[in-house]
């Protein structure tokens, strides 16, 4: 009897879906232009204008992968830019997550021109910043580098929001830019 219920679970095991979660056009691509969202991707705060790149704002900044990728921007008024997305899966609460997506920093982008970080926001519905899940660093390079985030999410989440957003340790607003281009899936890892 207890070989019985072995082979159950492990043929139930193998037969479990995948457990990677896929963002709806990862690679931001679009028709290239300013002040709009890449298809499958939406802003999530008034005021919000991502660009499509290369081309507007006199950015030729080639993507990592694609024919375009997102361009971000922080302001001297104190407000950023952001674009975020509900996921065809739930990320689960408790649950150790990780993905990799690439980043850079374009030398000019119409006077927005400083180095700024990409924030990652988790959450349960409509408004996108629930629980801050991970920042980069200060991406101050224009070569594209990929960068691994690792996250525990608080509680059930169904909404990324990536943001824009200033240097660690800034107190006073200013105008600069980051590229966000293919991302990974998401998938469950080990807790470190």
């Amino acid at each position: 009897m207890q070989i019985h219920w072995l082979l159950l679970l492990v043929s139930w095991l193998n037969i479990q879906p995948d457990s990677k979660i896929y963002f709806t056009n990862p690679s931001f691509e679009d028709t290239p232009r300013e002040s709009a969202s890449p298809v499958g991707w939406q802003s999530s705060s008034a005021g919000s204008t991502p660009d499509i790149l290369p081309g507007p704002w006199g950015v030729q900044h080639p993507p990592q992968e694609g024919k375009t990728c997102l361009g971000l921007v922080s302001r001297e008024d104190g407000t950023t830019e952001d674009v975020a997305q509900a996921l065809p899966g739930m990320l689960k609460a408790n649950t150790c997550y990780t993905f990799t997506l690439y980043l850079s920093h374009a030398k000019r982008y119409a006077g927005y021109n400083l180095p700024i970080r990409l924030r990652i926001w988790g959450a349960a519905g409509r408004n996108g910043r629930e629980q801050l899940l991970a920042s980069s660093p200060l991406i101050d390079h224009e070569d594209w580098r990929v960068y691994k985030f690792q996250f525990v999410p608080s509680h059930d989440m169904r909404v990324i929001t990536f943001e824009a957003y200033y240097g660690p340790g800034v107190f006073k607003p200013y105008k600069g830019n980051i590229l966000v281009d293919n991302c990974s899936y998401i998938e469950r890892c080990d807790r470190a």
